[in-house]
């Protein structure tokens, strides 16, 4: 149960972070979080989202999963991880916003 606790604090905080860079965010959204600690977001469709998280990784150092891995057709979908410490979520959140300011 601590171990629980912990876990559903930390996505919980990596949430809250992720939805105030969205209000600043107009072209990002994501779809509402119905369990676990991943979060999809829409994104703009500016190339493949194997080539986007390639693209993330690459130049920016952020690991993604492209939509597809989780079954969503189509570009602009990217799945992110809400495990990470609340530091290393914020810098990856950081990063990535310069792809798409």
């Amino acid at each position: 149960q601590r171990i629980q606790r912990q876990i559903l604090l930390r996505v919980r905080e990596n949430l809250v972070a992720l939805d105030r860079w969205l209000q600043d965010a107009p072209a990002v959204s994501r779809l509402d979080v119905q369990g676990g600690w991943y979060v999809v977001l829409r994104v703009p469709a500016l190339m493949s989202g194997e080539n986007l998280a390639i693209r993330l990784l690459e130049e920016q150092r952020v690991i993604v999963h492209p939509g597809y891995f989780y079954g969503f057709d189509g570009d602009g979908w990217i799945v992110l991880s809400l495990l990470p410490t609340a530091e290393v979520f914020a810098e990856g959140v950081d990063r990535m916003v310069r792809l798409f300011a």
